[in-house]
């Protein structure tokens, strides 16, 4: 029976031994994995996790496909690479937008809505929008509209022209004054339009906008 014990022992022993063994063996095999999942991990997120790079600066594939469920691929890409461009060209000239203004425009469209029988909420929901997109949505465009504005005076001829080209269109109850205001209104909609297009183009003409 003692013999029988030492045996046990011994066995036990050895097979603490082998268990040791086994445990290092594991970690080591456990560390050598997890390394190579990690360089693995950085290698496909360098490869697939940006979509594309802006002056430098990356649009991440995650931020890609959240809203990708929003709208189209393509459109949606390029929307996000021209609002990368406005921001960046935001940042070299110092350009911030007050959170009041655009807390102010947000009013604008909440009491449009409300007139309508809506909230705001709801309606931003129907578009699969929050209010954060709302406000970057804004804050883009009041960048344009300090970076792209149209110097282009209107003149009564350019007015003139309109009212008579566009006469089947006009309110028929409106007056001579307000025709003159509402069309000299859609001018400078026109001319500001027409600059913020051209000035999109030459920004995008000087950026490195790689594709991925």
């Amino acid at each position: 029976m003692i013999y029988c014990f030492n045996m046990k022992k011994e066995i036990k022993k050895e097979e603490t031994k082998c268990f040791c063994n086994s445990t290092r063996k594991c970690k080591n095999i456990h560390t050598f994995f997890l390394v190579l999942i990690l360089g693995v991990s950085i290698g496909v997120f360098y490869k697939y996790g940006i979509v594309a790079t802006v002056n430098g600066k990356t649009i991440s594939r995650l931020a890609y496909i959240k809203k990708l469920e929003k709208s189209d691929a393509k459109q949606l890409l390029e929307q996000m690479i021209t609002e990368t461009l406005i921001q960046s060209e935001a940042d070299k000239k110092g350009i911030k937008i007050d959170k009041n203004a655009i807390d102010e425009e947000i009013k604008k469209i909440d009491d449009q809505i409300k007139e309508q029988g809506q909230t705001l909420d709801l309606a931003l929901e129907s578009r699969g929008m929050t209010r954060a997109d709302l406000e970057g949505q804004i804050n883009i465009q009041k960048i344009v509209e300090k970076l792209a504005t149209s110097s282009a005076e209107i003149t009564q001829a350019q007015i003139d022209e309109f009212l008579k080209t566009n006469k089947d269109m006009l309110p028929a109850k409106a007056t001579k004054a307000e025709l003159q205001e509402l069309a000299k209104e859609q001018l400078i909609k026109q001319a500001s339009d027409s600059a913020i297009s051209a000035w999109l183009e030459s920004i995008r003409k000087d950026a490195k906008i790689i594709y991925r």
